[in-house]
């Protein structure tokens, strides 16, 4: 990655004139001695030709192609909102899960050959028990589009996580305690890597596409690197990295989600080293962001005094950020500044 060293943007209730990306944080390994840069970067989509910046799913699909999980079209496109079919998302899945495919062919269902480049991945699919044929002809239907509940078992077990830590507890309100999905819908709705709706309730039945696969699929490889410092670190970079992009694209819900995704990815990281100031001072500067959000969502609804109360608590964590790692500094300066010019459309003052 080549970091640039200017960035320009300008940021209102209304409307930004420009967009920018940022690098928040050194190599979590030598941040103990060095400074890190705090810094503009160009903005650069995902080599997609049909992935903008502005895209729902952009950081998962970039991540998952930059690790070998989930590729693209030879025409350079990635089709995101293509269905996906079952012979797919074994693949996507096994990839994710860092699982190798079968290296030998056995003639486990008569519409998988040997000579199907999906074989391995079924056959090894079959051999960890998430995968079967059909009841009544033993057909595994390789080229059948897969819905939400057959690619969360798929998914999760693949994983090895135990679902049943929620048997017998209904975390979404329209799925059946008994039905065969249920485990694994409510863990994964628990674990927060599928969108519910306003009720909280979940569409099983739903055909997914490329771009939602791979936005499941990220968020569970969030979750499980939750030890590893440096890549929540990373993650929470890209999240941040994105908010004003999706302001920009008047994208407000992916921007508050973005922002949200990278305060629980920091905090995590503060968890993991509660004493390191590299962690403290990008906890603290995704808590900033998170209320220079929520400050503008407020704006544009036009409740000043919650946007205003918002915008001096931005002010105030990235004050914070700042003292706790000085590399923060452009980013910390570049929110108190949209901070204050969001305090000035609503009529509020700095406290």
């Amino acid at each position: 990655m080549k970091i640039k060293n200017n960035y320009k943007l300008k940021f209102s209730i209304t409307v930004i004139l420009s967009v920018f990306v940022f690098a928040l944080f050194a190599n979590f390994a030598s941040a103990q001695t060095t400074t890190s840069t705090a810094s503009g970067i160009q903005a650069v989509a995902t080599g997609f030709s049909d992935v903008s910046r502005a895209h729902s799913y952009y950081v998962s699909i970039t991540y998952l192609n930059e690790v070998g999980v989930l590729g693209g079209y030879s025409d350079g496109t990635f089709k995101p909102e293509n269905t996906i079919n079952r012979a797919e998302v074994l693949k996507v899945i096994l990839s994710g899960a860092g699982i190798q495919p079968a290296e030998t062919f056995e003639q486990l269902f008569p519409d998988v050959n040997a000579d199907h480049w999906f074989a391995p991945y079924v056959l090894k699919a079959k051999e960890l028990g998430f995968v079967k044929g059909n009841d009544i002809d033993g057909t595994f239907a390789p080229a059948r589009e897969v819905n939400l509940a057959e690619f969360l078992k798929m998914l999760l077990i693949a994983n090895g996580l135990n679902v049943d830590t929620l048997q017998g507890q209904s975390v979404v309100p329209n799925v059946p305690l008994d039905a065969w999905y249920a485990s694994y819908v409510n863990y994964a709705a628990a674990l927060g890597i599928i969108d519910r709706d306003s009720e909280g309730n979940v569409d099983v039945s739903k055909i997914l596409t490329r771009g939602e696969v791979a936005n499941t699929i990220y968020l569970l490889s969030v979750i499980r690197g939750g030890q590893d410092t440096q890549f929540l670190l990373s993650r929470a970079e890209a999240e941040l990295a994105q908010i004003e992009v999706y302001i920009a694209a008047n994208q407000v819900a992916l921007a508050k989600k973005s922002s949200e995704l990278a305060v629980d990815v920091t905090q995590q990281a503060y968890r993991n080293m509660p004493e390191n100031n590299v962690v403290l001072g990008a906890a603290k500067l995704a808590r900033a962001y998170d209320w220079l959000v929520d400050s503008f969502i407020y704006g544009i609804q036009g409740q000043n005094e919650s946007s205003a109360e918002l915008a001096n608590n931005a002010i105030d964590k990235a004050t914070e950020a700042w003292e706790a790692n000085n590399a923060t500094q452009p980013i910390a300066a570049h929110i108190k500044n949209r901070a204050r010019e969001i305090l000035a459309q609503v009529g509020g003052v700095e406290e």
